[in-house]
């Protein structure tokens, strides 16, 4: 296999020296490592991107984004609407596009960028739709613009239309290990809860899934309930560090496959279980798929593309480059800072759902509730049922999510000429009694969205 130093760049220096610790990190990333596990993952991504859009096509599309006549948008991007008639359908056939042409690498950067803008589009126009897979997938569309991944086994690539390479720098790797391990770690912390601790609600799912038997006498089962519970946290918390480790790695994977798979069998989740296991595979060594196509004897032919090789101080990416190492720093920083802000606002999160969407909060919580909508208007008062205005979805989040109590009270007083809306609520998390979550004397029409801190209108959870 043929080998290409990068050139290395740009020096950070501190009184006239590079620091140590800098010049070790520095040498460590712009080393030369193989391109097959990226190019691998870049297919991955790209077949991930079709399945997910073609699974939308059938019944989300019309559900999500056709049928409500109110959407609860993402504060700063209200603006957003969804495209009238066809226009939707539209958007997830060029999503699906894109996804062929990231998986073959050809026109990858236009086909990356353009389905970032698509994805990320469709992921703000209701908020009651947030998915954490979604966000995921956006994430790593951004992600995977900056990155020099259509190097090697790319259409691009084998027309010329970038420099074809079978090494990339180490950074490229360890960021796409970052970001596929942020999930994992961070899910694990944020089982760090009473709830989860005491089996909730994992046990109650367990009680209500008599649809898999004979295992639902298993799965009910006290001991198993609580492997299932400190088994997954453990999971998430040490699956990093198992698979950038050599002699764990493989059976970690092997736990890792076993998990998602128990999650597709309960659970569904869509493409995030099959994403992640596809993904995980970044941990493995770079050149783990020409490893493989050896052992089956194709390594030759594949390793042996003809192709003109990046030159030493040509790198594959392009010439703004110089600006990518301090996005991926800010990058790091923000996702590693971003699912811990629910620790500085008062209260639990899968009560007040503060800070719990961007930090990995997944499965955590189990909520049902009831709302019901008074409005006056200084000479009548009547209530409106949110059944007449809203999809099923939309109802299913309205009466346990503040943030969508306020947004919909802010709603239905524009409607109603400015009249003054309160909410009657009564609200379960995780088979506790029901109570209000939010004060039924406050008009909600006159309070803003609290995008972040603590909401004083929120009724404190009753733990006992």
């Amino acid at each position: 296999m043929r080998t290409v130093r990068y050139a290395r760049s740009g020096e950070l220096n501190i009184g006239g020296v590079v620091p140590r610790c800098v010049r070790r990190v520095r040498t460590a990333g712009t080393r030369s490592v193989s391109a097959a596990s990226v190019a691998v993952f870049r297919i991955a991504f790209g077949v991930s991107i079709v399945v997910n859009s073609a699974m939308y096509v059938p019944r989300v599309i019309r559900e999500h984004h056709i049928e409500p006549s109110f959407h609860f948008s993402y504060g700063p991007v209200d603006f957003l609407e969804p495209l009238p008639g066809f226009g939707m359908y539209l958007v997830y056939f060029a999503m699906m596009a894109t996804g062929v042409l990231i998986a073959i690498g050809r026109w990858y950067r236009w086909a990356a960028s353009s389905f970032f803008v698509l994805t990320t589009y469709i992921f703000l126009l209701d908020s009651t739709f947030y998915q954490n897979h979604e966000y995921l997938i956006s994430l790593l569309a951004a992600l995977m613009v900056l990155l020099p991944v259509n190097g090697f086994w790319s259409l691009d690539a084998k027309l010329g239309r970038t420099p074809a390479s079978d090494v990339v720098p180490a950074w490229v790797v360890w960021m796409l290990r970052f970001q596929i391990g942020v999930p994992y770690f961070f899910g694990g912390v944020a089982k760090l809860n009473g709830d989860w601790l005491r089996g909730e609600p994992l046990r109650m799912w367990m009680a209500v899934r008599t649809d898999v038997e004979p295992f639902h006498t298993l799965l009910t089962n006290a001991s198993v309930i609580w492997f299932m519970v400190y088994g997954a946290l453990l999971l998430d918390l040490l699956v990093v560090p198992l698979l950038l480790y050599r002699k764990t790695r493989l059976a970690a994977y092997v736990v890792v496959c076993g998990f998602h798979f128990i999650n597709v069998w309960l659970f569904g989740l869509y493409i995030f279980p099959w994403l992640m296991m596809a993904a995980t595979l970044i941990f493995f060594p770079p050149d783990w798929p020409l490893r493989l196509l050896q052992r089956f004897g194709s390594a030759e032919e594949t390793d042996g593309e003809s192709a003109t090789v990046a030159p030493l101080g040509s790198p594959t990416p392009p010439p703004t480059w110089t600006l990518v190492p301090t996005i991926l720093v800010l990058w790091v920083v923000l996702q590693s800072l971003i699912p811990l802000r629910h620790i500085a606002i008062e209260g639990s999160s899968s009560w007040t759902e503060e800070g719990h969407r961007f930090a990995w909060h997944m499965m955590l919580r189990d909520k049902s509730g009831t709302a019901r909508f008074t409005l006056t208007d200084g000479e009548h008062t009547w209530t409106v049922d949110p059944a007449d205005l809203l999809t099923k979805g939309q109802l299913r989040e309205l009466a346990w999510y503040p943030e969508h109590l306020v947004q919909f009270a802010h709603h239905l007083s524009s409607v109603h000429g400015g009249a003054e809306v309160r909410a009657d609520t009564s609200v379960s998390l995780n088979g506790r009694d029901p109570q209000p979550i939010v004060d039924p004397t406050i008009d909600l029409a006159a309070v803003p969205t609290t995008w972040w801190g603590h909401a004083p209108w929120i009724v404190q959870l009753n733990t006992g």
